[in-house]
Formats: C-alpha cells, sequence, structure tokens
C-alpha cells in the first residue's frame, strides 16, 4: 500500500502541481524562506510578500546585513511578526557559515540549528533542496496521513502522523523532493479539511478514512476568544501639500515587537489637536478578538498632545505597521469625507505648516 501511494502521489503531482517561483527556482535560500512565510499562511497570501523579499533581498547575504527595521517593514501585514525577527537572524546565521565555507544547511539536523527552524521547516528545506530523506509534518500532512491510515486520535507530538510520513519518504522507490511537496499539495487543494475532493484524490484507492473524512482527525474543541478594548490616537497634520501621522516603535518585549504603532492615549497630557471623529477597528490575532477606538486629532506642531517617544511619518512613507494600522488607515481614508468639521479639516491640511 505504501509503495503505490508513493507512485500514484508523485505521478499526480508532477501533472498538477501549482506554478510557485520556489518550485522553478529550488534554491535552499527561495525554499527556506517561503517555509518560513508559509507558516500559519495560505500560499495567496505570502506571495506578493515573497516577491518583495526576494527583489529586495536576492540572496541570502542581503538580508543578513539588512537593518530589522526593514526586514520587518517588508513583513508588515503578514502577521506573527516573530517569524520576521527569526528569519532575519536565521539569515545571519545562515550568512556566518557561507563566509567560513561551510555553505548552506543540508542536512534536517543542521537546519534545526537556524534560529525559526522546527521539525517540519527542518525536513521541508532538507528534502526539497538537497533531496534528503526527512519526514515533514504540517497541518495539511496531518490531515493527509491522518485520513490515509484512518487515525481518529492525535497525541500532542503527532507521533503516529510522523512514523507514517517517516516510512514512506525512507522508501526506495520515494523521491524526498517530489512525495514531500506532493503531500503538502494535495493537503492544500484536494484533501481539504471540510468538502474534500475525494472524487479527484489520486490516492482514493489507498485511503481508509474515504468514506467519512470528516472524521480524521478527531477534531479539537472549540477555540476559547479573549475580548480585548484597546484605544489609540491618530495624530494627524499637514506639512505643505503633505500628510503625516504621529506613530510610536513597539519596545521589547511588546506585543508586535519593533513595529510601529499610534501612540496610546496619554491622560497627563494636555490635548491641544482638534478631534474631527472617532472610529472603531475590529480584528483577530490569534485568539483575541479586538475592537479597537481611533480617535482622530489634526495638531499644529509636534508638541501638541504632549506626543513624545515617536516620529512623524508622511502617509504615503510609512515604516513596518501591523495589519490593524493598515486597517486603520484604511479607515482614516474614508473618514475624512464623514468628519463633522469637513471644511476645517480641508483647510488644515491644505495649509502651510504650523
Amino acid at each position: 500500500m505504501s509503495v503505490k501511494i508513493v507512485k500514484n502521489l508523485s505521478a499526480w503531482f508532477q501533472k498538477s502541481a501549482r506554478d510557485l517561483p520556489w518550485r522553478k527556482n529550488p534554491h535552499p535560500y527561495w525554499i527556506w524562506l517561503s517555509e518560513i512565510m508559509l507558516q500559519q499562511t495560505r500560499v495567496a497570501t505570502m506571495l506578493p510578500y515573497f516577491e518583495k523579499f526576494t527583489l529586495e533581498f536576492p540572496d541570502v547575504g542581503e538580508l543578513a546585513k539588512a537593518p530589522e527595521e526593514r526586514v520587518l517593514k517588508l513583513w508588515a501585514g503578514l502577521g506573527y511578526y516573530s517569524r520576521a525577527r527569526n528569519l532575519h537572524r536565521g539569515a545571519r546565521k545562515i550568512h556566518e557559515r557561507l563566509e567560513a565555507g561551510l555553505g548552506f544547511p543540508k542536512t534536517a539536523e543542521e537546519w534545526s540549528a537556524i534560529p525559526g527552524v522546527g521539525p517540519y521547516t527542518a525536513g521541508a528545506v532538507a528534502s526539497i533542496a538537497y533531496g534528503q530523506r526527512a519526514p515533514i509534518v504540517d497541518g495539511n500532512v496531518v490531515r493527509v496521513l491522518s485520513r490515509v491510515y484512518a487515525i481518529q486520535k492525535l497525541d500532542s507530538a503527532k507521533s503516529l502522523i510522523w512514523h507514517h510520513s517517516r516510512r514512506l519518504v525512507e522508501l526506495k522507490d520515494a523521491n524526498p523532493r517530489i512525495l514531500n511537496q506532493a503531500l503538502m499539495e494535495l493537503g492544500a487543494i484536494l484533501c481539504l479539511p471540510k468538502n474534500p475532493k475525494c472524487g479527484e484524490c489520486p490516492i482514493r484507492g489507498s485511503c481508509k478514512g474515504k468514506g467519512r473524512p470528516a472524521s480524521f482527525p478527531e477534531k479539537k474543541p472549540g477555540k476559547s476568544w479573549r475580548h480585548l478594548q484597546e484605544k489609540r490616537w491618530i495624530p494627524l497634520r499637514s506639512r505643505g501639500p503633505f500628510r503625516e501621522i504621529f506613530l510610536v516603535q513597539n519596545k521589547k518585549g511588546a506585543w508586535r515587537e519593533g513595529l510601529w504603532d499610534f501612540p496610546v492615549p496619554d491622560s497627563s497630557a494636555v490635548t491641544s489637536g482638534a478631534l474631527l471623529f472617532e472610529f472603531k477597528v475590529r480584528y483577530v490575532v490569534t485568539n483575541h478578538k479586538v475592537e479597537r477606538t481611533h480617535c482622530v486629532f489634526l495638531v499644529k506642531n509636534r508638541g501638541s498632545m504632549g506626543l513624545r517617544g515617536g516620529r512623524w511619518f508622511l502617509l504615503e512613507d510609512l515604516p513596518g505597521v501591523p495589519a490593524p494600522v493598515r486597517k486603520a488607515i484604511i479607515e482614516l481614508e474614508r473618514g475624512r469625507s464623514r468628519a463633522p468639521d469637513r471644511e476645517a479639516f480641508a483647510k488644515a491640511e491644505s495649509g502651510p505648516e504650523a
């Protein structure tokens, strides 16, 4: 059965695989970068970021030399920002290897020594870039193999899934580069969490769970949500024909460390700016549902409203900001047409810098 699975799955992948950049150019740098970006992220979402990164940082040395702020700016909006910081640290580690003449890591064990690389990513890069017989287990592979082998209950380490993945990739007839990508691809486009396309599956004849795929693996309990309320100021001012907003950088150890955000209202500050309007933005991050209230102020100078510890940025040239800030800026643009004092707003924006 295992040999048949490998044969049919590999043949299907070679015929039906999506056309993705790192498959055209299977350099270890591109494969590693794609795997880090794809953690907790869909391919369609990450592709524009992958293109930006490879244009800005065409090789690992360029990424290693870049300031972290530049890396975070290009990553902004992709979420899970610890990935970006680990990616940057990992690039420096790999660059050190290259400088020492050691080359890129090749085995899963060597990749596991790179910051931000866990067992799955190590196996994926080692097998896809170098043909190493390394097993992989990500969310897609868990779903595929739990259905193929009718595994209902999984332990926290996914031990049985790792066992089957290892057995398949170590078969003499298996091409690790093709097989591991095929397992992930099958889970991404056919063996879906809901409404799987079993009729199109190349290994349906070997699948023990095809009659009731929703039973494998056993569903986890529903997520427990935490509801949070936040409040932010959006200081806005004109600088000739341009508009600027005031942002502060999140400190080390804070949520979204290193990224720029709107300031938290300072109760000790004298609010000398003109409050134009308020609006709310809702967003979800991990197990948090957050409602953020924004107060938009027009300010006359840098000292207004007790603005300290941050910088003014042109709206057209923002630093690395998280998705909630980008979402708020879209709402800000919409809100300008709804501001209670639209004429004063327009006049202040078009007037000379105070």
